[in-house]
């Protein structure tokens, strides 16, 4: 019998190694573990718990997500304990929430609020009723969080918390309604008693097309806000009214408004909302002429045979110019306008139509853009003397 070298024979078992692919070390599978939310917000509303978050895009060994992924919500008054994983193969009779992956979630004292399944990379949100009994007694603080899980219920750990404060909410806000004034839209709601740290927040919402917005405040240029927040202080007193005075005028706004607790707990400032009221509509038309002008002033001007007139310029954003009317007095006529068609822009008229030894009383009105007249101002009476007569 032939016998083979030792180095030759091991050198054969190399080859048909290298031949079944094991150069390399075999790689463990996925568990499709959703990489944990890192940007919980929770709001008190009422006897609700509004949740908003981002689901995550991939999983923690850094592949996309596919499909719906499972979340587990749940509250807790302590801060929520993270332990380290169990090792490979001793990880015991699975609790909800553990994993094998990372620390894992303690769900001890977390208190389930619900669950609910979200697509991946795509905002979520969740709302939970608060207990019952945590809408009563001295305000506290209490953490939500959201853990999501593969399809075997695995973890990669839990969301940051967030806060709410439990207690009583203020009341609801009735009887909301706006009316259109000249400075913006003033709204008007039933007062409630003062409390400290007590805020009414208003949402005005611009109802109509983009395109329209853009016309709007030509006169300094600046569009209003599509949506806008307010706070009025109810800390002291409630007096039912407040006056939003970016409002623009001829535009269609919608309004609701709840009140808010702020309270402090534990170094935290946190709110507490209200319900939110009913929505009011108004369609804010500029039915509100400029203010009377003031100051007219006429003077003689005998080589240029007329009388010059000036007064005090008005301010408003929506001023479209002024209006000039005379009456002779010595002829006894009614006033008419002699200013031309266009309003006159600035705050002085030139009156060259005038006859030599006749007296005229003038008064000027201010108009805005909408075609709004003021009432006329108060009469100023001058007159260029006859030939030979002296002034």
């Amino acid at each position: 019998m032939k016998r083979v070298p030792l180095a030759v024979a091991a050198l054969g078992w190399l080859i048909l190694l290298a031949g079944c692919g094991l150069a390399a070390n075999p790689q463990p599978p996925t568990l499709w573990l959703p990489e944990p939310v890192k940007d919980l917000t929770a709001a008190r509303v009422g006897e609700e718990v509004q949740l908003h978050w981002t689901m995550p895009r991939d999983s923690t060994d850094k592949l996309r997500l596919k499909g719906e992924q499972r979340a587990h919500i749940c509250w807790t008054a302590e801060e929520p304990i993270l332990k380290p994983a169990p090792a490979p193969g001793k990880s015991g009779p699975r609790k909800p929430g553990s994993g094998k992956s990372g620390p894992h979630f303690d769900v001890k004292n977390c208190t389930t609020a619900g669950d609910a399944e979200f697509t991946p990379d795509k905002p979520a949100e969740f709302t939970a009723k608060l207990p019952s009994e945590m809408r009563a007694g001295a305000p506290t603080a209490i953490r939500y969080v959201v853990e999501l899980q593969n399809h075997a219920g695995k973890t990669a750990g839990p969301s940051n918390p967030a806060l709410v404060a439990t207690g009583p909410a203020p009341a609801a806000v009735e009887g909301l309604r706006a009316e259109a004034r000249a400075e913006g839209v003033l709204l008007h709601w039933t007062p409630a008693p003062a409390q400290p740290s007590l805020l009414l927040r208003i949402h005005r919402l611009w109802v109509g097309q983009k395109a329209e917005l853009k016309e709007a405040s030509k006169s300094n240029g600046v569009p209003p806000p599509e949506q806008q927040t307010l706070e009025v202080d109810l800390g002291k007193a409630d007096a039912g009214e407040a006056l939003d005075r970016d409002a623009v005028l001829n535009h269609v706004w919608r309004y609701t408004a709840e009140r808010v607790q702020r309270v402090q707990i534990g170094g935290h400032t946190l709110e507490i909302a209200g319900v939110p009221s009913g929505s009011v509509t108004i369609d804010a038309k500029d039915v509100f002429p400029p203010a009377v002008p003031g100051g007219l002033a006429a003077v003689a001007d005998e080589q240029a045979h007329s009388i010059d007139l000036s007064w005090t310029p008005d301010t408003e954003n929506d001023l479209a110019g002024y209006i000039v009317y005379r009456r002779d007095v010595t002829a006894g006529t009614g006033a008419q306008r002699i200013s031309p068609q266009a309003p006159v822009v600035p705050p002085s008229y030139e009156d060259a139509h005038v006859e030599p030894g006749h007296r005229y009383a003038y008064a000027v009105s201010a108009i805005d853009v909408d075609g709004n007249e003021s009432a006329r101002s108060g009469e100023v009476v001058e007159g260029l003397p006859s030939s030979g007569e002296t002034p």
